[in-house]
This record gives C-alpha cells, structure tokens and sequence, in this order.
C-alpha cells in the first residue's frame, strides 16, 4: 500500500512542478521558461535583481523620498473598503515602478524568438517556424 502512495506522491510531484524547457540569454535581461500543467512560468530573476539594485540606488541617493513614496504606498494599503484609496495605491505604485524601470521587460532580436519558443512549446505547440518576409522591389 506505500508503494502506492508513494508512486501517487511522485505523480504529483512531477506533474505540478515546473520543468525548467530553457532560457533566452542573448538579450539585456535573461528570461528563463518552465512548463506547469495548463501553461507556463517566466522566471524573471534577472530583472528583479536589476530592480532591487535600482531601488537601492535611489534609496542611497534620496532615503526619505523613496522611504515616504515606500510608506504612502503601504498606508494606502491597508485593509479598508475605500476603493479611492486602491486606486489612488495603484496609481502611485504605477509611478514607483516607472521610476525604477520596473514596468517593461526589453527583449530584443533573437530573444524575442527563443521567448516565444520556450512559451509554444511549454503548451506543446511545437516549434516555431518563422515565415519569410516579402521582399522589396529589386532586391533579390
């Protein structure tokens, strides 16, 4: 009856973990995809880490304006039925995010293919098969 058991454990375990397919390296920011049952997962540590070192940059260079933006922020938090509040929250959070370069992930040229690769394939799209362009008038 463990064996069972165990074999359902490991069923799980291998169909709810992520599985690491790859990662598109070649641009400013790595970007690494997993495949979970019914989608994907962009690991984005890259760009957090670049995040944090923004954020702590600007907290050197201005502690009390980042540390008052940082405590705004949380008042407005709090648990309340003010949905001004919320809103009034998420708009200053939409401005400390620009602040910090928080709200684009840049890809470039070939990472932009391989990100869309590792994301069909994770649904078990297959491959991607890029389409020629039509060429210009007397180029060829």
């Amino acid at each position: 009856m463990k064996i069972f058991r165990a074999m359902r454990f490991f069923r799980f375990l291998t169909t709810t973990r992520p599985r690491l397919l790859g990662g598109a390296y070649t641009g400013p920011t790595r970007v690494n995809v997993s495949s979970i049952p019914g989608g994907a997962v962009l690991h984005l540590d890259d760009h957090l880490v670049r995040l944090v070192l923004e954020l702590a940059e600007q907290f050197t260079e201005d502690p009390d304006g980042v540390g008052d933006q940082l405590r705004e922020i949380d008042a407005l938090s709090n648990p309340r039925s003010d949905s001004h509040a919320k809103h009034e929250r998420d708009e200053l959070v939409a401005d400390f995010l620009d602040q910090i370069g928080g709200t684009q992930l840049r890809l470039y040229g070939p990472q932009v293919h391989r990100v869309a690769e590792l994301l069909l394939s994770s649904n078990g799209a297959g491959p991607v098969i890029a389409i020629p362009s039509q060429r210009q008038a007397g180029a060829a």
